[in-house]
C-alpha cells in the first residue's frame, strides 16, 4: 500500500514548487490591487505621524465613545466649545453626525485591518525567514567569489552585477 501523494493545496509554501507558488503570488497580487482598488483616498501616513498618532483605539473604546456623541446630542449646548475642533462644515457647532460617520468608516476599515494584519505580518515573516536561510550562505559564497575573480575573468563576469551592487551606497533603507 502507497501513500498518497499530498495534494499542492495540502503543501507550505515551502513544499509548493516554484511554478505553483508562482501562479498564487500572481493571483494575490492581482486580487490585493482588487483589494486596493475598493479602497481609493486611504489615508497614508509617514512613519513620525504613525508613531504617533491618537487614532489608535483599545478593544471596545470605539463602541465606549459613542455614548459620548449620545451625551453631546442630549446636551449639545454643553459642548459647542469644540465645534471648530470636529473638523466639519459648521464652525458654530459640534457635528455629531460627521463624528459618527467617521467613527463608523474607522470601524468597519477596522474588520479589515484585524484580518489582514496578522497575514501582512505572516508574509513579513516568512519573506524573513526565507532569506535569513539565504542571504548569510550567499555572502560566504560571493566573499569566495569576489577574491577568485580577481584571478578569474569568468568568475569575475559572472558575478559582476554582484560586485555593482555591493560596490553602490545604500540609499534606501533595506528591504524585506
Amino acid at each position: 500500500m502507497s501513500e498518497a501523494k499530498p495534494q499542492e493545496t495540502d503543501l507550505s509554501v515551502d513544499q509548493l514548487s516554484i511554478e505553483e507558488l508562482t501562479r498564487r503570488v500572481e493571483k494575490a497580487e492581482e486580487l490585493a490591487r482588487q483589494i486596493i482598488g475598493l479602497f481609493p483616498g486611504l489615508t497614508t501616513l509617514t512613519a513620525e505621524e504613525r508613531a504617533h498618532t491618537s487614532g489608535r483605539f483599545r478593544e471596545g473604546e470605539s463602541a465606549a465613545l459613542r455614548s459620548v456623541l449620545d451625551a453631546v446630542q442630549l446636551r449639545p449646548a454643553l459642548f459647542a466649545s469644540l465645534a471648530d475642533q470636529d473638523d466639519g462644515h459648521e464652525p458654530d457647532r459640534f457635528e455629531t453626525e460627521l463624528i459618527a460617520e467617521r467613527l463608523a468608516r474607522r470601524d468597519l476599515l477596522a474588520r479589515l485591518d484585524v484580518l489582514l494584519d496578522p497575514l501582512a505580518e505572516r508574509l513579513t515573516d516568512t519573506v524573513l525567514r526565507l532569506g535569513d536561510q539565504s542571504r548569510p550562505v550567499l555572502l560566504a559564497a560571493y566573499k569566495i567569489a569576489k577574491v577568485v575573480a580577481a584571478t578569474d575573468s569568468k568568475l569575475r563576469e559572472t558575478i559582476a552585477k554582484t560586485i555593482d551592487f555591493y560596490a553602490r551606497p545604500l540609499t534606501k533603507p533595506l528591504a524585506k
